[in-house]
């Protein structure tokens, strides 16, 4: 049975201050969270935290994470080609380098539930992941008296990713005139549903950054047909999921830093349905 290399354990442990036992947990999680052998799962960890895997895994190691599901090293970045004079010339002229969106940016989708939109801005920051506030997303529209979806659209353009959050908002069930024997239970009780504006904003991410677009769901909310077979995270308090949400930030194009480990407690993420009464907040935007 392969066995987990001492040299990488110790880069682990160097990026992440985790002692030895912690590094040993954390390894042990994401292998029955991705169901891999414990050899390969810290592999996949040492990638997660910022460790050159390349020193420390097999090409053959490398091929079974790819196999189940779980590849770790990015594609190698393609040859420079020369720049000619004039071109580096036009280019020191504009200031245009080439680099990806400036800034850390995400824009959140959310309804009513500010607890879970607060959980959702915290476990952000504490990645390094910058939440677009409702009022810079007016300044990015660049209008005196914007329509929802002007801002919307420049919020988006400007976002590396958009996290839409599902919660259970509303309650709704099918008019009873309405329903037919094969309808699901569901159907027939009022369920947990999210607002209009967070559907049809998930509708609009969808149309314009497919590959951007990060659907989160706190709680047991309706089936709605349009997002079959789109992976949801799930979210909880659970390391795994936490780590999940992490991934999905990164493949949006988000440098999501998880080296240390303030977001592994950063917001909390429970049903809301379930979840103890507040004082009233201060009112957001939020549809």
């Amino acid at each position: 049975m392969a066995t987990i290399k001492p040299a990488l354990l110790k880069a682990i442990q160097d990026r992440t201050d985790l002692s030895r036992a912690q590094t040993y947990a954390r390894i042990q999680q994401t292998a029955s969270s991705d169901f891999l052998p414990r050899h390969l799962a810290a592999i996949k960890v040492g990638a997660d935290v910022g460790v050159t895997i390349n020193k420390y895994a097999t090409p053959e190691e490398l091929a079974q994470l790819r196999q189940a599901g779980s590849p770790v090293v990015p594609p190698a970045p393609s040859p420079a080609r020369p720049v000619s004079a004039p071109a580096r010339a036009a280019t020191k002229a504009s200031g245009r380098t080439g680099k990806k969106k400036a800034g850390n940016q995400v824009f959140v989708v959310h309804g009513r539930d500010l607890a879970a939109r607060d959980a959702i801005f915290s476990f952000l920051r504490a990645v390094g992941v910058k939440p677009i506030e409702w009022t810079s997303a007016l300044a990015m529209s660049k209008k005196a008296a914007p329509y929802i979806g002007d801002v919307l659209e420049a919020a988006f353009a400007e976002a590396r990713a958009i996290v839409v959050l599902i919660t259970p908002d509303d309650l709704a069930q099918l008019r009873p005139e309405l329903l037919s024997p094969h309808d699901k239970p569901y159907e027939r009780t009022p369920t947990g549903q999210a607002r209009p504006n967070v559907l049809f904003e998930a509708g609009m991410a969808f149309v314009t950054h497919p590959d951007r677009t990060i659907m989160v769901q706190m709680g047991t909310v309706r089936e709605f047909s349009d997002v079959a077979g789109r992976h949801v995270v799930h979210m909880s308090n659970d390391y795994a999921k936490r780590q999940e949400l992490a991934v999905k930030l990164r493949n949006a194009g988000c440098d999501a830093d998880t080296s240390g480990s303030d977001w592994v407690t950063a917001g909390e993420f429970v049903d809301p349905l379930t979840r103890a009464p507040k004082t009233k907040a201060a009112k957001r935007r939020g549809g």
